[in-house]
């Protein structure tokens, strides 16, 4: 799809989901919502960001296997690429610079978008072994189902790094296309025989995680809402993983239909719900802002 056009459909959507919450809410109960933001929580879940993007540099750093490269220099890169998140589509668009810069200085592209598609990848298993767990806790599931699904989730993702077929029948009109999978493949393999790296970047994750999770419990406590912990470990991982899949601009519109989907079935108010998500993408954006001002000053 032309680079303009995909573009163009994620303003869009963005535009008509938001323009739904808009009409569909009484917006000066919104706005009395937000004049009973407690600053404190609010200071709390921008830290809990923070937190956030260090463990995921850090992730980032161990599965970057050149380690010419220094952990304060994938923190930059990691703090301008959520930066950059705020105008490019989806919540994943700066990875396109995290990769490109970080190819320039490994020398490899195709090493960059391993790393960088692992810490993706493990932050999403993460994400939706986090799901499956609040999902079982607030539904009272026995806990040998629960260990039989992280069970086949875990398989599932070992089955997706070690199988990868070679493809010998390949098209000479495709040749291009296997060349650059073969290439991937080979930069995986270097990962098979670090076991602990795959195992550290999962604990990290799971810190990564927690943070991004509280960090939008903390918004909800600012406008004097409690939320289940188990409905939040169920919830916010899978709102986060619309952000990959709904075109939108950085969550914008998806997040508040989908906030309001899931918790108005918690009795929540509406006007509380949107509130609550215009709050965390106001506290996302001034957290991103420090990546803001690190691009400047590279320039």
């Amino acid at each position: 799809m032309n680079k303009h056009l995909s573009l163009s459909l994620k303003v869009l959507v963005s535009g008509l989901l938001f323009g739904y919450v808009v009409m569909t809410n009484d917006l000066i109960k919104v706005y009395e919502s937000l004049n009973s933001v407690n600053v404190s929580f609010i200071l709390l879940a921008s830290f809990l960001l923070i937190v956030n993007y260090l463990f995921s540099s850090l992730r980032w750093y161990y599965l970057n296997l050149d380690k010419n490269v220094s952990f304060f220099y994938l923190l930059k890169l990691y703090l301008i690429g959520t930066f950059f998140n705020n105008f490019l589509p989806t919540s994943i668009g700066g990875d396109s610079y995290k990769i490109y810069k970080l190819g320039q200085k490994i020398g490899s592209t195709t090493h960059a978008f391993t790393a960088t598609f692992l810490e993706r990848f493990i932050g999403m298993l993460t994400l939706i072994l986090l799901s499956i767990y609040g999902f079982f806790l607030f539904s009272s599931t026995d806990m040998l189902t629960l260990l039989l699904t992280f069970g086949i989730v875990i398989i599932s993702f070992l089955t997706f790094l070690i199988y990868y077929p070679k493809y010998n029948f390949k098209p000479k009109y495709l040749a291009k296309f296997f060349g650059i999978l073969d290439k991937i493949h080979d930069s995986f393999q270097r990962y098979f025989k670090l076991p602990k790296i795959i195992f550290l970047s999962f604990i990290l994750s799971f810190m990564v995680q927690f943070s991004a999770i509280f960090s939008q419990f903390f918004v909800f406590r600012s406008l004097g809402v409690f939320l289940p912990i188990d409905f939040s470990f169920f919830s916010f991982p899978l709102i986060f993983i619309s952000g990959y899949a709904i075109p939108s601009l950085n969550g914008i519109g998806s997040q508040e239909v989908l906030y309001q989907t899931f918790f108005t079935q918690i009795g929540l108010n509406s006007a509380v719900i949107v509130a609550s998500s215009f709050l965390y993408h106001i506290v996302r954006l001034g957290v991103s802002l420090i990546g803001g001002i690190l691009y400047a000053f590279e320039k």
